[in-house]
């Protein structure tokens, strides 16, 4: 195998190679609920019945964010069909992990299983993607959204992780189904009535519990879970070139995290892995980024996380053409995808970002 062969044939050799037992359904993985699930309701009660101080009161909330995301983390999986192939309890297993969001396990099938994975960072047709240069000057929505985004400069955009994953599964439902083509035979419908439903649930019970305790029981777990889920969502795509091809090693980028955090995350780091097997159980996905790494070198692209979420902050998000971001409100500011890459796989921290092309 060559490092230029074909994300097809490598995808074909992977699976000569590897044993089997790593393309089929995980039904094990299911009982994670138990243990997720259940952590998530004795923390909520525990802090709905506890009156200590803040300073205790808060860790907990965070732990409780963290949950939140693992339960995400799994829901993902198995909307995937990678835990078990019955429909009827994906549905269960989507309702839990997404009702939380605001987002029906209906939209997150079509959104992300068939539309972001069909045309995964190509032109304007990712629901995930900001897009390029001639989307921003022809809509002014597209203006909006890109400046709440890491990389625009503007305050708020460092409040973008911490809310993202809940907010842009509304731009999707309400803007995107509606105008996109590739959601035109979606039931839009249900899934905005389901939408609505979920929010009037944190509404009436925020309100049934008070604002002090809503704090800690749905503000901070909601934003911790967001930035938990979106601190590799905007780092899977958003510094890798937009491709003709639905090439997962060009277009997808994963990221090195500490094994303890892959445990609770669920392997949630190995990106790449999951965009060539989609249905594969992330159990497995440690071992295609092992057969990867001998097989395509540097094709295969996973920086540090964190050097990877700090350049976020510190690339534009729009495409000038597929190769090159472009700051759009100042269009002097310009990077290469391709040293973006290098400076995420060689470079220090204090290496200088932001060189005019």
């Amino acid at each position: 195998m060559t490092n230029t062969a074909s994300y097809k044939t490598i995808r074909q050799q992977l699976r000569r190679e590897l044993p089997s037992e790593v393309f089929r359904a995980r039904p094990l993985r299911a009982f994670l609920l138990i243990p997720i699930f259940g952590s998530i309701l004795a923390l909520s009660a525990g802090l709905l019945l506890w009156k200590g101080p803040w300073y205790f009161m808060l860790p907990v909330a965070v732990i409780l964010g963290q949950l939140y995301g693992m339960n995400g983390f799994l829901g993902h999986e198995v909307l995937h069909g990678s835990v078990v192939k019955s429909k009827a309890f994906q549905n269960v297993f989507g309702y839990l992990a997404f009702a939380p969001f605001l987002i029906s396990p209906q939209l997150w099938r079509v959104w992300h299983n068939q539309i972001h994975h069909g045309h995964t960072n190509i032109g304007n047709r990712d629901p995930d993607s900001f897009g390029t240069l001639g989307r921003y000057e022809r809509h002014p929505s597209t203006r909006v959204v890109t400046r709440l985004a890491p990389g625009s400069g503007k305050w708020y955009s460092y409040l973008f992780l911490f809310y993202w994953f809940t907010f842009h599964g509304q731009i999707v439902l309400w803007v995107q189904t509606k105008f996109m083509k590739a959601f035109q035979n979606f039931d839009r419908r249900r899934s905005c009535i389901e939408s609505i439903l979920f929010l009037a649930g944190w509404i009436a019970f925020g309100a049934f519990i008070g604002f002090e305790k809503s704090i800690y029981v749905i503000l901070v777990p909601m934003a911790v879970s967001n930035f938990t889920l979106m601190s590799y969502i905007a780092t899977n795509h958003f510094m890798r070139p937009q491709t003709e091809d639905n090439d997962p090693i060009a277009n997808s980028m994963s990221v090195d995290t500490l094994p303890i955090v892959d445990f609770f995350h669920l392997n949630f780091s190995h990106h790449v892995e999951h965009h060539l097997f989609p249905k594969m159980n992330p159990y497995h996905a440690p071992k295609v980024r092992d057969w990867l790494i001998n097989a395509v070198g540097h094709r295969y692209v996973s920086p540090p996380h964190w050097k990877a979420i700090s350049y976020l902050y510190r690339t534009p998000r729009v495409y000038k053409d597929a190769n090159t971001l472009i700051d759009a409100d100042n269009t002097d500011r310009m990077m290469a995808i391709a040293d973006i890459t290098e400076i995420l796989e060689t470079s220090p921290m204090s290496t200088p970002i932001g060189v005019v092309l």
